[in-house]
């Protein structure tokens, strides 16, 4: 929120929806929320605007959600007993999964589907709405509903014979194998959008979007200009030295590149290394390529294995999709066929994008049943024997602990809290897990009243160098997804989203260190913070074509993720000197607790949720 000086209020802080909903919702300061992580309502001043509909106070890690798990990791619960007290209220199911992820659903359901439906599930996860990273944003500007990710937002749809996790939820949910995009008015120039918030990052699909790149004096040019799709004449139009342009353009053309066809050679290597040792690029391609590098993999090009930094370039002309609130429907069709009635309004693909959940439908009995906003703090085998057949479980929901026991239970859940929370983890995870590093990440979608501004600049998309001091590297309006209940309009004088995904990387410090100087940084910043970084960074760039944020942003929502990713180092793929990689280790879990994350594939998208979720789903119900 702003704090009344002449330039908060040329920058229009706390101004349009921001400022209702903080006025309609109560304001709360950081220090106010409850120990146990049960939040009472209101907006704290972490967590900021959440937007409307079933996500809105659901916007990445809320303060109440980083508190609980905090309290989780700080040792707050050790000293939990480890066995129920037996006269308490102890429930009891066949499997109990932690976490409401992508995951965590598919577990239940392959679960399901094996058993028969004739097992009870029970679901706990500590966010108030299910979906893990695969959430949507809402908002309602000038009378449009926009709805964007908050995370994981782009596939390619599957064939329609296609054996695959995905190609069966669009043959279960009848979800269409083509799609309708918004009109673009003919009168109008023509334009060029991604489908998605990643098309537009150089190294995919950049030559198929109008970008307008903002070259500064630290760039090497004389004054700070913008020049649009720079790469259509050779880069010409850029301030980079010739053999600096000459590198690039060999880069991108993939001249030069070796071990192309050998991920485990690419495994063992870093990035940088890679470029400019083993290909022999120059350094300026490194630091080109570093903002998509550090969004992505976590952390610079130093750090990243080259086996996951060559995933970051494509020479495919096929341009990827996003449903209008990214993968979040794909955590919706999925928790609808675990929960009959959940979506009242249906199951059809245009009202599955943003109808509503009846909440009292998650946590109802059932063959399998969502809790929300239980912070599971213990896991363990009864008496700390994997053959006992009984896992205890402690969880803490609406700020008590409480009991459950089940014959299985499957973490859906990342590392980073996993090897907190399961008391009896062997020391073999335990080892794996210490070996991986996590990255941060923040998407901040950004609810403009018109996009005038970018229309003179003939773009859809902008991107900058950024040096590290800058919020994100770049952003872009989408031509989105449409379907009968859904169908904004897309016009430069109209609302929109301008969305930004930003890494918070260090170059030149180990792995561990940047992820954690990253989540500092991104933990210590407040919303008003960053509400006034990208007002201010935004009319910078932006007042000479005509933007004025007091006059043309309506809201922004911040989703913040402090684990986005599990940052691949060298070997983490393969592993180094004869040893198995942790990722495989974790992955057979142990006793009657199955291991189960999309980090166990490195990246954590929906294909690896998918594979995981099947894999844990189907190892719980063979020991029933």
């Amino acid at each position: 929120m702003g704090n009344g000086s002449s330039e908060d209020r040329r920058l229009g802080m706390g101004g349009g929806t921001t400022r209702r909903d903080f006025l309609n919702g109560r304001s709360r300061p950081v220090g106010g929320c409850p120990v146990a992580g049960h939040d009472p309502g209101g907006i704290d001043d972490f967590s900021g605007y959440g937007g409307i509909g079933d996500y809105a106070r659901a916007n990445g890690n809320t303060l109440s959600v980083l508190t609980a798990a905090h309290r989780v990791r700080d040792g707050a619960y050790d000293a939990l007993p480890a066995d129920p007290d037996p006269g308490g209220d102890v429930e009891s199911h066949d499997l109990v999964i932690v976490g409401s992820g992508l995951t965590g659903l598919m577990a239940a359901k392959e679960y399901q589907a094996r058993t028969g439906g004739a097992r009870r599930c029970l679901i706990l996860d500590n966010h108030p709405i299910f979906g893990g990273e695969a959430r949507q944003n809402e908002f309602m500007v000038d009378g449009t509903r926009l709805l964007g990710p908050q995370g994981s937002n782009d596939f390619l749809a599957p064939r329609p014979d296609a054996d695959t996790p995905i190609g069966a939820l669009f043959r279960e949910c009848a979800i269409p194998y083509d799609f309708t995009v918004q009109d673009w008015d003919a009168s109008l120039k023509k334009l060029r959008f991604s489908f998605d918030n990643y098309s537009n990052m150089d190294g995919f699909n950049e030559k198929q979007v109008d970008i307008a790149y903002r070259f500064q004096t630290r760039d090497g040019a004389q004054h700070p200009y913008w020049a649009e799709n720079i790469w259509r004449d050779d880069l010409a139009r850029t301030p980079f030295p010739p053999e600096a342009r000459q590198s690039l353009l060999r880069w991108r053309r993939g001249d030069g590149a070796v071990h192309a066809d050998d991920p485990r050679a690419l495994d063992q290597v870093d990035y940088r290394t890679y470029l400019e040792k083993m290909c022999g690029y120059r350094p300026e391609v490194t630091a080109f390529h570093q903002p998509v590098v550090g969004l992505l993999g976590g952390v610079s090009a130093d750090a990243i294995s080259a086996r996951y930094g060559m995933h970051l370039v494509s020479h495919s002309s096929r341009m990827t999709y996003s449903f209008p609130g990214g993968n979040a429907l794909l955590g919706r069709y999925l928790a609808a066929q675990l929960i009959p009635g959940l979506f009242p309004g249906g199951m059809s693909f245009s009202a599955m994008q943003w109808g509503r959940i009846d909440p009292a439908r998650l946590d109802a009995e059932g063959p399998v049943r969502i809790r929300q906003n239980a912070t599971v703090v213990s896991v363990r085998h009864r008496g700390g024997d994997p053959a006992s057949g009984i896992v205890d479980i402690a969880y803490v929901h609406a700020g008590c602990i409480r009991r459950v026991r089940a014959r299985a239970v499957i973490m859906a859940t990342g590392g980073w809290i996993t090897k907190h929370v399961v008391r009896d983890l062997p020391a073999d995870i335990r080892d794996a897990y210490d070996g991986f590093s996590y990255a941060p990440a923040l998407v901040a979608n950004v609810a403009l009243k018109n996009w005038r501004f970018l229309y003179r600049l003939n773009a859809t998309a902008a991107r900058w160098m950024d040096d590290g001091t800058m919020f994100g590297f770049c952003a872009n309006i989408r031509q989105s997804m449409v379907t009968p209940d859904y169908n904004p309009p897309l016009h430069p004088d109209r609302p929109a989203l301008l969305t930004f995904y930003m890494g918070l990387y260090t170059p030149g410090l180990s792995a561990w260190e940047q992820g954690a100087r990253g989540r500092m940084r991104l933990l210590s910043t407040s919303y008003a913070e960053y509400e006034r970084i990208i007002r201010t960074q935004m009319a910078a760039m932006f007042a000479e074509v005509g933007f004025d944020p007091a006059r043309d942003i309506d809201g922004i929502i911040l989703n913040r993720w402090g684990h986005a990713r599990v940052i691949q180092t060298p070997g983490f793929y393969y592993g180094l000197d004869g040893r198995p990689p942790g990722r495989e280790v974790v992955a057979r879990g142990f006793g009657r607790i199955a291991i189960a994350h999309a980090e166990l594939n490195g990246a954590q998208n929906y294909t690896g949720a998918f594979q995981h979720g099947i894999r844990a789903g189907r190892e719980v119900a063979s020991w029933q």
